[in-house]
């Protein structure tokens, strides 16, 4: 059987695909939109809804595990297993293209997801009906939809190219003889001239992106509503998007910034007005757990709640500008639909329920209560003394840090030296390279005038002298930094100095590299190992052994707390400077805290330590909502 739709007749169709809106017709063409999406809110609201679980349990289930295992499997297979450690013009390549392919699936996901929300939207069915043939039409569309999702990232791909090459080349002519450390946070002059010169560049690469994403707006609707082929669906798009890019644009765009600030309303709206409710309850662990298991239940099924209507407007503007340009609708955009489609979609809304409270319930029981987390200080307490100088660890060591971690990189004589930067020209204004200049000629360079006069004549230290300042009062976190082609001399020098002096269970060695992490493991099967990472995908760290994933902040979640759980490695974040998120990564589980702060740091820890059970539950619970 299949359902009733609301296919405007033939000359309607043809009305449409050949009257286009005059330039004069802007407000008309807004409150005619307005109108019909107002009108298919009302009609099809329901039908989303069910539509929306439905593809929520498929994604779940299929399409987001299929996606990071596809993604994981690639970087394996390269021997990359954590994103964005790729070296030189070939690596890049490699991470350019491993960002298009996960473009390329993430955009299919986005697609898939819009086609039911079209054929939901063009059928006037009963809601369970509707969505269960939705989800039969997504599914025959599969194939069709994933070619036109590679050919859209494909063609932006080799759009990005040529500003990518040329940004590639203003970099290396204004800025390749710099280390990049120094550019970051010295910001030279060659820095503006180089923004300055690629900004228009940019602007002009970005402005053809968003040409070509708008020229291709329609492609899915022309290719679910009027059943053509990929390529001809982009031409259908370009055809009736022709001249009209401006208007479309700032329809889609206005919208699509309402929709992205409803979470964060949502989520201030219960911080504010909510959360404080919590603080009433009866200071009784079972009380607060139920309170805030029904709590979070609520917020949970308020932010889907948000992002579902934000998700179907965007279907139904999609959908009313494709009709009003001048698209038609073919008979067959909903297929038969499976026999007693509504348990489906009524077990699909039942399961939500469920696991939306299930996991609010394993969310307040998972509750990170314990305060072993460890402090490290990076390059030592870098904001009291200069950096990886015997001074700041000492004063890190003052500040009560369990950690001290600092870098360490191979003079021109192979002495092994803590230094960060690969030149001198950020701490002393110096250009010579660590890598050429010998250890003696290394003595003569003030490390510490930069910092502050109180500190005048600090010299850089060696591995050995580090680790015998230190003398176990800290774990001892040193990260290795080769230079090219030094990095098993490097690693080959570090374990020397560590074994002459005897500080093999108080060292810990790390890198950015995983092939030199894997080395140090065949080198020094015992050794304590950490892999520092600026991003990781869920479930890449299993081919590359170490004990401690140190990962970028800005990258820590709750999935990456149960991985590491999951696959027995402790979990540091850095760096990590503001008490609020000090509190928040606590909560969150983490191990280590990286940060240049330690003393607020231990502070943090100390002040929650002191907290009961409650007390810590409701902490946690503010901190939550103001990550």
């Amino acid at each position: 059987m299949r359902s009733r739709t609301d296919t405007p007749r033939p000359d309607q169709g043809a009305r449409h695909a050949s009257a286009p809106v005059a330039p004069d017709d802007r407000a008309l063409l807004r409150g005619i939109l307005v109108h019909d999406m107002r009108r298919d809110l009302r009609r099809h609201l329901r039908p989303m809804l069910a539509w929306y679980l439905l593809f929520t349990g498929f994604a779940t289930m299929a399409a987001a595990p299929l996606t990071t295992w596809s993604l994981a499997a690639l970087l394996h297979w390269i021997e990359r297993p954590l994103a964005g450690e790729f070296d030189g013009p070939a690596g890049l390549l490699l991470a350019l293209a491993w960002l298009a392919l996960a473009g390329a699936f993430a955009w299919f996901v986005v697609m898939l997801q819009q086609t039911g929300m079209l054929l939901v939207s063009s059928s006037l069915g009963c809601r369970y009906r509707t969505a269960a043939a939705a989800l039969a039409g997504m599914l025959r569309r599969a194939g069709p939809l994933a070619v036109l999702a590679a050919l859209q990232v494909l063609a932006h791909a080799v759009l990005a190219l040529p500003w990518l090459a040329v940004g590639g080349a203003l970099y290396v002519g204004l800025l390749g003889d710099f280390d990049p450390y120094y550019v970051v946070s010295a910001r030279p002059t060659a820095l503006w001239w180089f923004l300055g010169t690629f900004a228009p560049v940019l602007a002009l690469g970005l402005f053809l992106h968003a040409t070509l994403y708008f020229r291709w707006l329609f492609a899915t609707a022309a290719l679910v509503l009027e059943g053509l082929r990929p390529v001809a669906a982009l031409r259908r798009s370009r055809t009736l998007t022709r001249g009209r890019h401006l208007r479309i644009a700032v329809l889609v765009v206005g919208l699509a910034l309402g929709v992205a600030a409803m979470p964060l309303l949502v989520t201030e709206l219960y911080d504010r007005a909510a959360t404080p409710l919590l603080d009433g309850l009866p200071a009784h662990r079972a009380l607060v757990n139920a309170g805030m298991v029904v709590y979070l239940t609520l917020y949970a099924a308020t932010v889907l709640g948000m992002l579902f209507l934000g998700t179907t407007l965007n279907a139904l503007l999609v959908r009313a500008l494709f009709h009003r340009l001048g698209g038609v609708r073919g008979s067959d955009a909903i297929e038969a639909a499976p026999r007693r489609p509504g348990r489906y979609v009524w077990g699909a809304e039942a399961a939500f329920l469920a696991l939306a409270l299930a996991q609010a319930a394993l969310a307040v029981i998972s509750m990170n209560l314990r305060s072993e987390v460890t402090v490290t200080a990076h390059r030592g307490a870098s904001t009291v003394a200069p950096e990886n100088t015997l001074a700041a660890f000492q004063a890190a060591i003052d500040a009560g840090a369990d950690a001290i971690e600092f870098d360490v990189r191979l003079s021109a004589d192979g002495a092994v030296v803590v230094f960060h930067d690969s030149d001198f020209r950020r701490i002393a204004g110096d250009p010579r390279a660590v890598v050429d200049t010998p250890l003696a000629a290394m003595r003569d360079v003030d490390v510490g005038s930069w910092f502050g006069p109180a500190f005048s004549g600090e010299r850089i230290a060696t591995l050995a002298e580090a680790l015998a300042f230190i003398d176990g009062r800290a774990q001892a976190l040193v990260e290795l930094k080769p230079d090219p082609h030094n990095a098993s001399a490097l690693l080959a020098a570090v374990l020397a100095d560590v074994e002459r002096g005897g500080h093999g269970a108080d060292v810990i060695l790390a890198s950015l590299s995983p092939d030199l992490v894997r080395a140090a493991r065949t080198a020094a099967p015992d050794a304590q190992l950490a892999l520092f990472a600026n991003a990781a995908l869920p479930g890449t760290a299993r081919r590359t052994d170490f004990d401690m994933l140190g990962l970028n902040h800005l990258q820590a979640d709750v999935r990456a707390v149960a991985d590491a759980r999951r696959r027995g490695y402790r979990l540091q974040v850095w760096t990590v400077n503001d008490p609020t998120r000090m509190a928040r990564y606590m909560d969150l589980g983490v191990d280590d805290i990286s940060t240049d702060v330690p003393a607020d740091a231990v502070r943090v820890r100390d002040e929650r330590t002191a907290l009961t059970d409650v007390e810590r539950l409701l902490v946690r619970l503010h901190s939550w909502f103001r990550r």
